[in-house]
């Protein structure tokens, strides 16, 4: 029986695993004596993941919306791994590459971790995929989880403090690429005449939008969403670059980017 559209889900998974990572941050920030920015910014990135998932999003997303759907995905896996990362204190990155040791280190390379963000990013949205998923909720719930772990690993490299990490250009040009590559989807459903995906044609219609015009404005809240974080991030890294290339030192002169 499909659900009220508006009625609260409850998704006791996501908010188990945001309570455990709540609880280890919070041991981790007294230990470092984070900033309070520093806690804000992470407890922002754990609210969104609850947030999306135990709500009438949620709802939205699983029985009536693609447009929803994909607001939710681009909350879970974009901004709130962004947050996560953005929360955790240099000392406490550091503490998690090496508790990752070289395996972690491989994976967060961004010759590794990029395309293995594209393959899953598009892998998660393919119709064969997608339309099973929304018919079984572990497959779904396996697609969440999927989309943060991807998340983490795509933005860990940008945000990375580490010695060995790539520099300032290699980040743009790294976060470039992966705005380009993953433009397709957003494009192809703005511009799809015909649903792509079986579940929402079949779904129950709701807001006056046809099928087709749900799958072409989440397309553009995509390809939108897409443009403003990606540039926006690309933005602040030539904001640092500059001073790199003048030969000063841009944490000094203009602060870390990543710390703001």
């Amino acid at each position: 029986m499909t659900p009220a559209p508006y009625s609260w889900s409850f998704e006791p998974l996501f908010l188990a695993l945001v309570a455990v990572a709540l609880v280890l941050y919070i041991r981790a920030a007294r230990a470092e004596g984070a900033p309070g920015f520093r806690i804000a910014l992470f407890a922002l990135g754990l609210f969104l993941v609850a947030a999306a998932l135990n709500s009438p999003l949620e709802t939205l997303a699983a029985h009536y919306l693609l447009l929803v759907h994909l607001l939710q995905n681009v909350v879970i896996g974009d901004w709130a791994p962004l947050l996560l990362i953005l929360g955790l204190t240099p000392a406490m990155r550091a503490a998690v590459a090496a508790r990752g040791g070289k395996i972690f280190a491989l994976a967060t390379s961004p010759r590794i971790a990029l395309p293995v963000w594209l393959v899953g990013w598009y892998g998660v949205h393919l119709a064969a995929f997608y339309d099973v998923a929304l018919e079984r909720e572990w497959l779904l719930n396996l697609e969440h989880v999927f989309l943060i772990a991807i998340g983490l690993l795509f933005w860990w490299p940008v945000l990375s403090d580490a010695p060995h990490a790539v520099g300032t250009g290699a980040r743009i040009g790294y976060l470039g690429a992966a705005f380009v590559l993953s433009s397709f989807l957003g494009l192809v459903l703005t511009f799809a005449s015909e649903p792509v995906y079986d579940f929402y044609a079949a779904a129950p219609r709701l807001w006056g939008l046809s099928a087709a015009k749900d799958q072409n404005f989440a397309g553009v809240l995509m390809t939108a969403e897409q443009s403003i974080v990606f540039l926006g991030a690309i933005g602040a890294l030539v904001w640092r670059l500059i001073p790199e290339e003048e030969g000063g030192d841009p944490v000094a002169q203009e602060g870390d980017p990543r710390d703001s």
